[in-house]
């Protein structure tokens, strides 16, 4: 960790969860530059679902995470205005396997976070537009959903309007840490010092750290996202079934979460796209008028034991790590934490169990 009163950030990625970090930084008064290799979310961010759920957690402590996450995006809200396109729907789920659900509830339910069982007759009031849903589902009222490229773009521009640059168009290069210390940041046309350097590039932080001899076990995990024209809403929440995910995205336009084909089983991303417009014009009243307009591959960064990783390199002074899924969810809390870390020069306690020395 560094101890410079001022020193000098960079932050590579412009994804959401960089887009974060860079704003929480520069609203500290940190000297911040953001380095993005396309424009601010042209990467995974923009082919995101977009759910911000505590739901999909994985055990109490993340659970928790995610739970001041959904009161971080309340706070930027706050602070930044609509332009964040935040929708707090809530989330339904109508899975067709009973059990599960009920286990979801009732173990989210322990840990004391808002989700409640209902029954077929609860469903079909809050969604009219399902078919034949099942008997046994559930509702998350405090969940949503946001337009993730909006909100990253809104993270950018108030962090240039506290005093961040942004360099679009930056391939990076290299990390350059002579005597395992960061010293600067090597683009193509130019190297860009650094004291800190800051890496929220998604699956690219493999090869930006390697040549540190720093590991970041991050897999590569595709899916696939649909966008439906739509005479009028099909939705009123986020839906989770079996096989996919489903939200509104506005009036005429429905988004969809799906798997990515299965290979080795012959499946291709035309099949699966013909698949869910199949299930789409069968599984919701109107569906069958529903257009496909794109189907397009999101790469997901994925930590190989399903958990953030956030915090400094016990192997390289100020190399900042900040790797995770999903990184909608999470962004707002990241961003503010990591701040905490860097400016402050303090640990974080909600990220004790998620730092880069545990692998």
């Amino acid at each position: 960790m560094m101890t410079e009163a001022n020193p000098r950030i960079v932050v590579i990625g412009a994804g959401i969860v960089g887009a974060s970090i860079a704003y929480h930084l520069a609203g500290r008064g940190a000297q911040v530059t953001i380095i993005e290799k396309g424009a601010p979310a042209a990467g995974a961010t923009a082919k995101s679902f977009a759910w911000i759920n505590v739901s999909s957690a994985l055990d109490v402590p993340y659970a928790r995470l995610r739970d001041q996450a959904l009161g971080e995006w309340h706070r930027l809200a706050a602070e930044i205005g609509p332009g964040l396109g935040l929708d707090w729907c809530g989330t339904v789920f109508a899975t067709a396997e009973a059990s599960k659900t009920e286990q979801r509830v009732d173990t989210h339910a322990a840990w004391g976070f808002d989700i409640r069982k209902l029954d077929r007759r609860q469903i079909e009031a809050l969604e009219p537009g399902l078919v034949n849903p099942p008997p046994v589902g559930a509702i998350a009222t405090g969940e949503g959903a946001i337009d993730p490229v909006a909100a990253t773009v809104a993270l950018v521009d108030g962090a240039q309007r506290a005093g961040a640059q942004l360099i679009p168009d930056g391939e990076v290069r290299g990390i350059d840490a002579p005597g395992n210390r960061v010293s600067a940041v090597e683009l193509d046309d130019r190297q860009v010092p650094a004291d800190i350097v800051v890496v929220a590039a998604g699956t690219q932080a493999l090869a930006l750290c390697a040549p540190l001899d720093v590991t970041v076990p991050i897999q590569s995990s595709p899916g696939l996202i649909l966008r439906f024209e739509t005479s009028g809403r099909l939705l009123n929440h986020v839906v989770v079934t079996s096989d996919m995910e489903l939200r509104q995205v506005s009036d005429d336009q429905l988004l969809v979460g799906a798997d990515y084909p299965d290979e080795a089983a012959g499946e291709t991303v035309d099949g699966v796209a013909r698949r869910v417009t199949s299930q789409i014009g069968t599984r919701l009243r109107g569906g069958e008028t529903a257009t496909l307009t794109s189907v397009e591959v999101g790469v997901r960064p994925m930590p190989s034991d399903g958990f953030p990783i956030v915090g400094f390199s016990a192997k390289v002074d100020g190399l900042y790590l900040a790797a995770m899924h999903s990184g909608v969810t999470l962004a707002p809390a990241i961003g503010r934490f990591a701040a905490m870390e860097i400016v402050d020069q303090t640990e974080v306690a909600a990220l004790e169990d998620y730092r880069p020395g545990r692998f």
